[in-house]
């Protein structure tokens, strides 16, 4: 894995991201979810989609508003959001420019998979195939036409009491260990020791990164950019192979959702990982990896 490289869009965004693997192997750029930074759940997938025989060139980043990425302002209450997700999916498409991607695998998890699907349909001739991992063709947001289960509330109540930040801001041991919590919140099944202190891991790295670009005071500008109805139409507009993987027990979005965005892609498949909710543990990890690398072999 690369150290952490920037790159200024157009825009006046800074996009950090790192890049694990050889220029000349194929792409596969990781689209995180809400307020999710590229050294968070993610880390695993480097190794795992480079297996013997069959390597990837793996690119992660840091969207705006996580990690070292440009942190923006939060809007007065009752303003509108300060950007919106294809604000979001121009710094992915900036990035893919940036990196002179002729051909690439996206994989979008959670809130990253609007964003995967919005760039796919952007860049048919460059997208190689698409991964969706536990997310929704319109997230909290529906027309009545869409004719899809609510999602669970089960999860918003989970993350609400394991957000607990200390009374100290100063208090790095208590911002860390929410930031933990939070990781944790949807596992289904106690985590393992192994599982405790990767997110121990993670969470400090990600807690000191945050805190030094000030992205942890404005994390929640994906809340208010991700608030919308997504654009599940845009789905038809996906060329290329498309899996979707998602979870059994998943306490965020309904299994009706993923069928709906296995059939709103044509040719697309759909992967239903048991004993699982919303939350990629070790014990389905390489499950998953094989999914994608599947779905991913279609497009080369």
């Amino acid at each position: 894995m690369s150290e952490d490289l920037f790159v200024t869009l157009p825009s006046g965004c800074r996009i950090c991201y790192r890049v694990c693997g050889n220029p000349s192997d194929p792409a596969i750029l990781l689209i995180g979810g809400n307020s999710c930074a590229m050294t968070q759940k993610t880390g695993w997938l480097d190794e795992r989609l480079s297996p013997p025989g069959h390597p990837h060139r793996v690119i992660r980043f840091d969207h705006r508003d996580t990690g070292l990425s440009t942190s923006f302002p939060k809007p007065p209450e009752g303003a509108p959001p300060t950007y919106t997700l294809d604000d979001m999916v121009d710094d992915i498409v900036g990035l893919i420019t940036h990196l002179q991607l002729d051909r690439v695998h996206i994989v979008g998890m959670s809130m990253g998979g609007p964003l995967a699907w919005m760039a796919a349909s952007r860049l048919p001739n460059i997208a190689q195939s698409l991964a969706l991992i536990v997310t929704s063709p319109v997230g909290r947001i529906q027309d009545p036409t869409d004719n899809l289960p609510l999602m669970h509330t089960e999860a918003q109540v989970l993350l609400g009491e394991a957000y607990d930040p200390p009374e100290n801001m100063d208090d790095d041991a208590g911002w860390i260990n929410m930031y933990s919590k939070l990781d944790l919140a949807l596992a289904t099944q106690p985590p393992t020791e192994e599982e405790r202190a990767e997110s121990r891991r993670e969470s400090e790295i990600t807690y000191r990164r945050e805190k030094e670009s000030g992205t942890m005071w404005t994390k929640t500008n994906h809340s208010a950019a991700a608030g919308v109805r997504w654009p599940r139409e845009l789905l038809k507009k996906v060329r290329c192979p498309t899996v979707v993987i998602h979870a059994a027990k998943d306490q965020l979005f309904p299994l009706a959702h993923a069928e709906a965005l296995r059939d709103g892609v044509d040719g697309g498949t759909l992967v239903v990982v048991e004993d699982c909710g919303h939350e990629m543990p070790h014990r389905v990890r390489q499950l998953m990896a094989d999914a994608i690398l599947a779905n991913a072999k279609k497009g080369e």
